[in-house]
Order: C-alpha cells, then sequence, then structure tokens
C-alpha cells in the first residue's frame, strides 16, 4: 500500500503519493499537480567517489512526446537530446538544492524528473521543482530541506501564483522564488517594467506560500521520512585551514611590499 497526501495549491490539486513506484530509490515520490504527473526520485552512492574536491549532484528532467499525447513519427522515430527548456529547469532544480547539501559530502546524488502526462494549465516543471525536493527530504541523503518553489504572474495588475499557460502569455511578471522554513533561497524574474515595490510585494507573497508548501511537506517527512544515513567527510581541517589563510596574507603582505620598495627606487632613480 501507498501513502497518498492532498493539498490545495493556487486553486488546484497537489497530490503527493509516496511508496507507490520506485522503491529501490533513496527517495522517490509520485507528482499530481491537476493532470500533470512527474516522478521524482533521489538516488545516493553508497561510497564516496574518489579524486574530486566538489559534491557530485546530478539533476535530470526528461521530457517526453508521449507526456503531451504525441508519439514521434516520420524519420524520427525516436527522441533527440534534451531540449533547452529541459536543460533550464535542471538547473532551476540544482540552484536552490546544492547549498543545501553537506559541503563535505561527496557521494554521488542524482535527482531523476520523469514527466509522465502534462496538464497545460499545470506547469511541469514547478511540479519537478516540488518532488525533487520532496523526495530528497524523506530519503536517508542529508539535505537540510524541505524546500518549496512557487512562481507568479501579473494579469491585470493582480498576482497569479502558478499561472496557467493562458495567463502566462498575458503577464506582465514572471518570476520564480524558492524558500526554506527561514528565507528565501533563489529568485528568478523576467517582467514588463514591473515597479520596484510590486516585485518586492510579489517576492514575499511567493514565500509566504511556500511556507504552506513546506508545512505540508513536513508531514510527509515526519510519516515517510528515512533517517539520514552515515557519510564519510571530507571536510578540510580547520588547522590546516587558518594555516593556509595565514599563508596567503603573508604572501599578499609580501607582494605588496615588494610593489611598494619598486616604486619607490624607481622614484629615487628619477
Amino acid at each position: 500500500m501507498y501513502k497518498k497526501f492532498e493539498m490545495e495549491l493556487a486553486g488546484r490539486t497537489l497530490r503527493v503519493d509516496v511508496d507507490r513506484v520506485a522503491k529501490q530509490a533513496n527517495g522517490a515520490v509520485l507528482m499530481h499537480y491537476g493532470d500533470t504527473t512527474v516522478l521524482c526520485t533521489a538516488t545516493a552512492s553508497e561510497k564516496p567517489r574518489e579524486g574530486i574536491d566538489f559534491f557530485p549532484l546530478s539533476v535530470e528532467y526528461n521530457e517526453r512526446m508521449y507526456a503531451v499525447g504525441k508519439i514521434p513519427g516520420g524519420f524520427n522515430k525516436r527522441e533527440g537530446k534534451a531540449s533547452e527548456n529541459a536543460i533550464l529547469t535542471d538547473r532551476v532544480i540544482d540552484r536552490p538544492m546544492r547549498p543545501l547539501f553537506p559541503k563535505d559530502y561527496r557521494n554521488d546524488v542524482t535527482l531523476e524528473n520523469l514527466v509522465l502526462s502534462v496538464d497545460q494549465d499545470c506547469s511541469p516543471e514547478l511540479t519537478a521543482m516540488l518532488g525533487a525536493a520532496l523526495a530528497t527530504s524523506i530519503s536517508d541523503i542529508p539535505f537540510d530541506g524541505p524546500i518549496s518553489t512557487t512562481q507568479v504572474g501579473l494579469v491585470d495588475g493582480e498576482f497569479v501564483f502558478n499561472p496557467t499557460a493562458a495567463q502566462k502569455e498575458v503577464s506582465e511578471l514572471a518570476l520564480t522564488v524558492a524558500s526554506t522554513k527561514e528565507k528565501v533561497i533563489m529568485i528568478e524574474a523576467g517582467a514588463k517594467e514591473v515597479p520596484e515595490e510590486k516585485m518586492i510585494e510579489a517576492i514575499f507573497a511567493a514565500h509566504d506560500l511556500n511556507q504552506k508548501v513546506i508545512a505540508f511537506f513536513d508531514t510527509i517527512v515526519a510519516e515517510c521520512g528515512k533517517p539520514k544515513h552515515e557519510y564519510q567527510s571530507f571536510a578540510v581541517p580547520q588547522e590546516l585551514l587558518m594555516r593556509s589563510r595565514r599563508s596567503f596574507r603573508l604572501l599578499r603582505w609580501k607582494r605588496l611590499y615588494l610593489q611598494m620598495t619598486n616604486r619607490q627606487e624607481k622614484r629615487i632613480s628619477v
């Protein structure tokens, strides 16, 4: 049996199915927003990758023609590389989530978002953003979440949250805001000369809506979340870090001193 959770989000139903599919993943949720369905999974390697000094996070947003009721035909019977929209969606998912993983974590993590069906009035990109954060939060992967993302439009002087396709066409604002419980952590925006006061108001309104989604996610994490696993830390020793900083300061002062003495010698020679 799988567990089902629902909330009303911007006039449409957001439904989350946990333990319905992809049970071998560290964390997986089947997200339904209106008639849009996205399978979001979070997986991590058991051991850290050797020989790297960064966190190896990969985000995949996979669009499929069958999600909108089309099958590739003619000469190209297979789907090609990721579209520009898919790549940009990957980046928008990555940007707010990456800083919330431990800085000393070196295990490979993959966030996979597979679009199964699309409702033009319920953004699959937004659904994937919410699902990726929730799948990671309920998994055993160390992550300081959950987070939430909201899209804001401006139609006839009124804010529209998670606008439909028709509303996006006439909207004067295209704003995406990601938040934690404490603060806004990402803003992406485009606008047609919207006043600064209006933009600030939109950001705060999106942040308030994000808090409702985060509270909803917290109930899911409390009921379905796994304990976070232990991992091998690759943090730089504090003593070594302080020594490196002192050495860098000394080197910088030495270069500055040499530059000053060279200038004085040139003046004297003139």
